[in-house]
């Protein structure tokens, strides 16, 4: 079984299908992500001294190191708008998390 979820980067919102024992984590999957990029990305890349990184990285080190058998797919981007209430019908309960 697998979920829905949105994951953007001050980009357009993507929509991502993840296990479910990546849903039942899943803001403090992003959360601790968000806060140890450099080290947890899978190929940390760093401009002008920051450390760069989007929601794709975050998808490859779940799928390198969190999920088993069953990876976190690419499903659609649904555009640049963060209000729910503007997203397709389907994805309007699922959760967003914006690194």
């Amino acid at each position: 079984m697998s979920k829905h979820v949105i994951l953007s980067a001050d980009n357009e919102c993507s929509v991502y299908r993840v296990p479910d024992s990546v849903a039942a984590s899943f803001f403090e999957l992003c959360d601790t992500f968000h806060r140890n990029a450099k080290t947890l990305q899978i190929h940390p890349r760093e401009w002008h001294g920051a450390v760069v990184f989007d929601e794709t990285d975050f998808i490859e080190y779940l799928n390198e190191k969190i999920c088993g058998d069953e990876k976190c797919v690419f499903v659609e981007k649904i555009g640049w708008e963060y209000e729910k209430e503007k997203w397709p019908e389907q994805y309007r309960k699922c959760p967003h998390y914006n690194f």
